[in-house]
Formats: C-alpha cells, structure tokens, sequence
C-alpha cells in the first residue's frame, strides 16, 4: 500500500473542531426528588448489623428533552445520636448510602458512598421520640447527613424512571439512622435482613394480617441534576416548574 500525503492545511481544520466542541459547555440544573417529611414524620432511630434498607423512587422526565440527561446529584440520610451519648460520640462509626438505576436491586448495581460520621461537622437538634419501636432513648439528637453522588454517578445520567435509594449499615456499626415507622408502602421497600436470603421486597414477605401499607421507610431526602448541552437551558430550567 502506498503512504498517502495529506494537506498541511487538514490539521488546523482539525483542531478548530475540536476546540469549538470544548468551548460548548453543559449547564446544569439541581431540584428536589423526593423528601420523606413531605409525607412522613420522624418517628424511631434505628441501628441493624450488616442490614441493607432502600426505597423505590420515581423521577417523573416527561419535561425533559432528547438530548437531557438527570441523575441522583446527592442524599441526605438522618443521622440520630442518643442524648446521653451525645458528648462523647465518637468519630468513628461509618454508614452507607446506595443508589440503583433500577427499581429492584437484583437487577443492577448499586452506586456506593460511604462516610465516616464526624459530629463536628453537622448541624444537630435536639428530639423527643414520642413511642420508638427500636430506639433505646426517646431523647435523642438529630441531624441531616449529605451523601454526595457528583463524582460518583456518571454525567451521562441514569436511565430508570424508577430507582432505588437505601442504607447500608456495616459489621460493627452502632450509628443509628432516623426512622419514619410503618406508614409508607410495602410494595417500595426492599430490605436485606443479613438472614442469608439477600434483598427481598417487602410486600411479598408479609403474612396475610399484615398491611402492605405499614412498613418502616429510613429517613431520606434526594436532590436530582439535570443537564443540557442545548443553547437556551439556563433560560429553560429557570422557567421550569421544577424549581
């Protein structure tokens, strides 16, 4: 085959593409996705070894365009700390965040953070858990924890309009986590009990004078990214009914 000769002028051509590419930058967009005190209370603090509790989420994209993208930018989770423990807490106890593209956690994997919890760097109120099912003090102090997901999920997005958002305790975690008890759906619960059986959804593993209605949801508020690559979407999400 004979070596081929191109113009010295191609080159400059080439780079002029790709820098005009590069000049092009993405604008982004943050809203809420989901509140737990929108419609539940603050109700137990609960602590489980080697447990895994998520809750089914709905991403409604029906406004967003063909060439937009979202994903989960960041969770916050409810850390509690017994009143009578508070001053000498230690920073030592780690807790796990976990985030699935997809409505059943035996189908995809999950995005991980995990954090090592230090009280200094939280903002705490003071509670009184009025009938605890699992707290060992109904006085405790409480205090929301950022799980941050930027550099974690891609910028590409997620795919599933219905996605999974849960809590991972480790081996020899004491940190206990607020509760909102048995007053959200079954159906949107799925929990790794640590018993050998893995995630299972909790509607189907109820007997049948239990209500499907009345299972214990963690504590959680989710903020979602859009992005857009189209020239008016500053102009666009400031006129979204998102914000």
């Amino acid at each position: 085959m004979k070596h081929m000769r191109f113009p010295l002028l191609m080159a400059p051509l080439f780079l002029f593409a790709c820098s005009d590419i590069s000049l092009h930058n993405a604008c982004v967009d943050e809203i809420e996705g989901f509140d737990i005190e929108e419609s539940s209370v603050l109700e137990d603090a609960q602590e489980y070894a080697l447990m895994r509790d998520a809750i089914v989420l709905q991403y409604d994209d029906s406004d967003l365009r063909e060439s937009e993208t979202w994903r989960v930018l960041s969770v916050d989770a409810l850390a509690m700390i017994p009143a009578s423990q508070f001053e000498g807490w230690p920073d030592t106890y780690v807790a796990m965040v976990e985030v699935w593209d997809a409505d059943n956690p035996l189908e995809a994997e999950a995005w991980t953070v995990s954090q090592t919890l230090t009280r200094d760097d939280l903002s705490w109120k003071q509670v009184i858990l009025e009938d605890p099912a699992q707290a060992t003090e109904n006085e405790q102090w409480r205090a929301w924890w950022t799980f941050d997901f930027a550099d974690v999920i891609p910028e590409a997005g997620m795919t599933s309009t219905t996605y999974l958002v849960g809590v991972r305790w480790g081996a020899d975690n004491r940190l206990p986590l607020g509760y909102s008890n048995f007053n959200r759906g079954c159906d949107l619960n799925w929990t790794d009990y640590n018993d050998g059986q893995g995630f299972v959804l909790n509607s189907d593993n109820m007997g049948p004078a239990q209500d499907i209605d009345s299972c214990s949801w963690p504590m959680m508020r989710v903020r979602i990214e859009r992005r857009s690559n189209e020239e008016d979407c500053e102009e666009r999400w400031a006129n979204s009914s998102g914000n």
